[in-house]
């Protein structure tokens, strides 16, 4: 993950636990005053819940306060997530984690009021007038992240984007749960187990950890 570098010095503790102290330390993303920085702060916000989430993009657009957001329950839907043979949108329950409940609840405070004509909507993420954001401006807000990311050489996937945090999401998973694939299955809202592997993507140190576990457990 590279979120942890672009996270603000008022974002909620917790976020700051999960990242390196001296990307934090180093990096301010919303150093911007008023409706900028509401922006800024809307799209890592957005950023962090593709990863702790697995939402696509555009169910991620489609979030609404009121209907999707379940802070006790410690879940959020989609009402927008892809169904088989083109029967139209399905509704689909996945994990609201705390961190993503912590920055969420921040954003939501601090920041969306902030954000011009959010009031207008019930949209988790608004566009600066209000509406729902487009693929196109989506897409330039994960870009200006990157960009701020990797100016604190901060190591990004070349192949970050926002269907990349849903591997992430993915691969995190089944390295914490490797015995829970199917229910990995219905969060990510896929039919195939043959798709979801090719979703996970394990690091080199992870693999490397695994093979010594391997190892000390062969008998010599």
């Amino acid at each position: 993950m590279f979120y942890p570098a672009i996270c603000a010095a008022n974002a909620p503790s917790k976020t700051e636990e999960i990242g390196p102290s001296k990307s934090v330390q180093t990096l301010n993303y919303l150093t911007s005053d008023g409706s900028y920085r509401a922006i800024k702060a809307r799209n890592y916000t957005m950023l962090l819940l593709a990863a702790e989430s697995g939402l696509r993009i555009d169910e991620l657009l489609h979030l609404e306060i009121s209907k999707d957001l379940f802070f006790e329950s410690n879940k959020l839907q989609t009402r927008f997530a892809k169904s088989t043979h083109g029967s139209g949108k399905r509704a689909r329950v996945t994990l609201f984690s705390p961190l993503a409940r912590d920055t969420v609840k921040f954003y939501l405070k601090e920041n969306r009021p902030q954000i011009l004509c959010a009031h207008q909507t019930d949209l988790l993420f608004p566009s600066k007038m209000g509406k729902r954001m487009t693929y196109t401006s989506a897409h330039q807000a994960l870009e200006e992240m990157i960009q701020v990311a990797r100016k604190t050489e901060f190591e990004i996937s070349p192949h970050m984007s926002w269907h990349w945090a849903r591997r992430i999401f993915a691969t995190r998973f089944i390295e914490r749960f490797p015995e829970k694939l199917s229910v990995l299955i219905q969060l990510l809202g896929h039919q195939n187990p043959n798709t979801v592997h090719r979703y996970i993507r394990h690091s080199q140190a992870w693999m490397d950890q695994e093979l010594r576990r391997v190892l000390e457990g062969t008998p010599t």
